[in-house]
């Protein structure tokens, strides 16, 4: 083991699994997931994911698989939710090494390595009990199987279609879609129309039918019409060409969320780019800037956005980003530290201004608010000396973006963790303790599937008064009933006869 592969492996672990399940869920996605493989574990029901009692489509079902395979290992809890991201996220790591040891040089290696597990996206999204992590390990495995098709031996292609059907089976057609368009484009652009012939085979394609095809006939079969509509055309088509759960952002919504996800790092990217005229680097560096534009470009076009669609664009940019630091031409050596201190003087200013925003917000304990700006000053400071010296602090850099994530995870996420989550945890709890003889759980204007996980008990939801009223008037008055709201329809839910059990000034439990 060579001391380049053994930090990475430390660093790698380290990032992945620290405090794991040190908080609760967050909804909606994290509680969603891992609500519904709690029951597809406790129904038996390994075919048509439910949640709250009902068929949900949005994913296929590799995900919840691997959430039930760590269920039943660690049992049903948040570190068993969040593991498969944790290990997806280590494997990625790994993967990345060898892959860029095996056409660069371990030093290169290190620094992709260091610059995907040491940024806030890789932290984010390993520490989510969510699919993307998942995807961007089978993404990237296909791809990397390609490219060494292309460049070592044929019989890898197999590896292309194994694992494209792997991620097919984790986010639906972006499994096919990336992979496929990216090799595609990659061979248009580097042999022409005759190299595209190179990236299909019979035996290869057989082989991803059968892994892929499976669970979505018997989906079909099971589910029929209703299957296709939710899944293929709700969640695929008009995700992509509407706005889905009001997820909408303008064309550059990703600059600043890769930017910010991946700082410092980011700065490096330039001076990777330019490094593509380099032969020893041409071909890698010309499918690693493929692969980032093409997703890049693919969500910016598309309607409905959010920060993770772009995670499995994010090893091509940490391959792109390692050859940029490692580049020392004279001239230009200086420019990323200069652009890497502009940032960090953004950000401790922003998270200085953030910390009078959270007191007005309620948020009293924002000490850390503190220890993050100072670590950007350091940052700063650090940026400057390399930039006049013309050094590369590489190891200093990596040390105080270890310290700024630790203070995420110690401090910023559980603050987080507790003003978002707290309270509607607490009362999962309270609902679950006076319902334990029967009764239902009703949540109004809410969208929290923690209160599901927690509670133990399926909901009813409401969102519109006069289908209070309407339930009212239909349930029995003598059974028991817990109802979680916003605190702003206390005195709707008391004219209701309700007795108010508890309230936080945000939201409120009330028992009849």
């Amino acid at each position: 083991m060579t001391r380049y592969f053994f930090a990475i492996l430390v660093i790698s672990i380290t990032v992945s699994f620290f405090r794991l399940g040190s908080v609760t869920l967050f909804d909606v996605d994290e509680a969603v997931f891992a609500e519904a493989t709690k029951e597809m574990v406790q129904s038996g029901n390994w075919i048509t994911p439910t949640y709250n009692g009902e068929n949900r489509y949005d994913k296929p079902i590799l995900f919840y698989w691997l959430m039930a395979l760590s269920y039943k290992l660690f049992g049903i809890n948040e570190f068993s939710a969040r593991f498969p991201s944790a290990l997806a996220g280590l494997i990625l790591c790994i993967s990345i090494f060898f892959f860029m040891k095996e056409f660069s040089n371990e030093k290169t290696a290190f620094y992709s390595v260091l610059s995907l597990a040491l940024s806030i996206y890789f932290f984010a999204y390993s520490h989510s009990a969510v699919t993307d992590m998942s995807l961007t390990l089978f993404i990237t495995l296909s791809l990397f199987s390609f490219y060494l098709s292309t460049e070592k031996d044929r019989r890898y292609l197999y590896g292309f279609y194994i694992f494209s059907a792997l991620a097919f089976l984790t986010k639906g057609l972006i499994g096919i879609i990336f992979p496929f368009g990216i090799a595609i484009v990659y061979l248009l652009v580097k042999d022409g129309l005759k190299g595209i012939k190179s990236v299909f085979d019979l035996k290869a394609f057989l082989l991803f039918l059968l892994i892929a095809l499976p669970w979505y006939i018997a989906q079909t079969i099971i589910n029929g019409n209703e299957f296709i509509q939710q899944f293929l055309i709700k969640h695929h088509f008009r995700r992509y060409t509407g706005v889905i759960s009001g997820h909408r952002g303008p064309i550059y919504y990703f600059i600043p969320a890769i930017i910010i996800g991946m700082f410092p790092w980011i700065a490096f990217l330039p001076q990777g780019i330019t490094r593509l005229k380099a032969e020893a680097y041409r071909l890698m560096g010309l499918f690693a800037l493929i692969w980032f534009a093409f997703i890049f470009i693919f969500f910016s076009l598309s309607t409905t956005k959010l920060p993770n669609y772009i995670l499995p664009a994010i090893p091509a940019l940490s391959i792109l980003v390692s050859s940029g630091m490692g580049y020392h031409e004279e001239r230009w050596s200086g420019l990323p530290f200069l652009t890497a201190l502009a940032l960090s003087l953004f950000l401790g200013i922003g998270f200085l201004l953030l910390k009078g925003f959270l007191l007005k917000s309620g948020i009293s304990e924002s000490g850390w608010i503190t220890l993050l700006a100072i670590v950007m000053f350091t940052f700063s400071a650090v940026c400057f000396y390399a930039f006049v010296k013309k050094k590369s602090p590489f190891g200093v850099l990596a040390l105080l973006m270890g310290i700024f994530l630790c203070i995420l995870s110690i401090k910023a996420v559980p603050v987080a963790n507790e003003y978002l989550q707290g309270t509607l945890y607490r009362y999962s709890l309270m609902a679950k303790e006076r319902l334990q003889d029967g009764g239902e759980l009703v949540t109004y204007g809410i969208n929290a599937p923690s209160i599901v996980f927690y509670s133990g008990h399926r909901i009813k939801k409401i969102d519109r008064k006069e289908d209070v009223l309407k339930y009212f008037s239909n349930s029995h008055g003598a059974e028991k009933l817990i109802v979680i709201s916003r605190a702003r329809d206390i005195e709707f839910f008391k004219s209701l006869n309700l007795e108010l059990l508890n309230t936080d000034g945000r939201y409120a439990i009330f028992e009849r």
